[in-house]
């Protein structure tokens, strides 16, 4: 029975410390490293928001693709699922993303210069709002739970 016994402790002891590996791990990466990470069933979820995007191209809303951030074999801290326009961010601490990491784990161009390829010019611009009052933030708006988020790509 000492060997029972003896097992568990190591087994835990085992445990506790590839955990305290996994954490120091996210803690060493930038929130774009973070963003960027594929880990197979997802991270531990201590940090979880959902703000809300909406992008508007000419008048025509675009809707978020499904499942943005997820593979078969994996899942980014920051995803879609089948709720859009909620962005889920559950990050195994709690982080200061912005919506240039959204971006990045989509693939797909945004600044206050391009949207999904269409790019400001002298013709056309890109506005956006969050919870419907103007801002000037654009790749660097800080995501936080509940925000309505809404960029717009339109003729001047």
């Amino acid at each position: 029975i000492f060997w029972v016994i003896g097992l568990l402790v190591v087994v835990g002891i085992l445990l506790v410390w590839g955990r305290m590996i996994i954490k120091s791990d996210y803690s060493s990466k930038s929130n774009r490293e973070l963003a960027l990470t594929c880990e197979p069933g997802g991270m531990a979820e201590n940090y979880h928001i959902h703000p809300q995007l909406q992008i508007f191209i000419n008048g025509t809303e675009s809707p978020l693709p499904k499942n943005i951030g997820v593979t078969t074999t994996c899942l980014h801290p920051i995803h879609t699922h089948e709720d859009i326009p909620n962005i889920h961010v559950e990050a195994p601490e709690k982080r200061d993303f912005i919506l240039g990491d959204f971006f990045a784990v989509w693939k797909q161009p945004f600044s206050k210069d391009e949207i999904l390829n269409y790019k400001a010019d002298s013709t056309h611009t890109i506005t956006m709002t969050i919870n419907g009052q103007p801002v000037d933030t654009f790749e660097n708006t800080l995501l936080k739970d509940k925000d309505q988020i809404v960029i717009t790509y339109q003729q001047i």
